[in-house]
């Protein structure tokens, strides 16, 4: 189901007792690898919840990105039978948050008062650093962070790569 951010609260509220798990992404050109990550972190809890990060949040990743818009992508990811929730990540909010450099205020803003609501039990999270900031707001709610190596061989990138035609040994 699609919901909007300001009614992440009600999820906790729905489900007291059960163990929410929170996936964050770009599902960009779904691929096995996303799949393969929300089957495992279902597996980890009751309640799986999905956040879509906007196409505001992708652009960052170059000027032809996203290949989808954010209502295309949210769709998709909401259409996996693992997904309990899916929710665009396209929230701003004025959050009282210290120690963010400006330049990345805005993505930490779209998160933090998402993730409070929510108060997942368990986040899954690849293999980079969480930005202190969010490590102490998960730290706050206690959730359990699970790191999840992405799936070898496959990404979005590497897709978007291959269309393109561009030899295999820059992939």
């Amino acid at each position: 189901m699609i919901i909007a951010p300001e009614n992440l609260a009600g999820i906790r509220n729905d489900h007291p007792a059960e163990k929410i798990v929170l996936l964050k992404g770009t599902f960009d050109l779904l691929h096995p690898g996303h799949v393969n990550r929300m089957r495992n972190a279902k597996a980890l809890g009751d309640i799986l919840v999905v956040f879509v990060k906007c196409d505001e949040a992708i652009k960052l990743k170059g000027p032809d990105r996203p290949i989808e818009n954010e209502d295309q992508r949210a769709a998709v990811v909401d259409a996996i039978r693992y997904v309990d929730y899916t929710v665009i990540a396209n929230r701003k909010d004025d959050a009282r948050i210290s120690g963010v450099p400006e330049r990345d205020r805005d993505q930490y803003l779209r998160y933090y008062r998402m993730i409070r609501d929510l108060r997942p039990d368990i986040l899954i999270k690849p293999e980079k650093e969480l930005p202190p900031v969010l490590k102490e707001l998960y730290q706050s709610i206690g959730t359990q962070i699970h790191v999840v190596p992405e799936t070898p061989g496959i990404s979005t990138t590497m897709l978007i790569r291959k269309i393109r035609g561009e030899k295999e040994e820059s992939l």
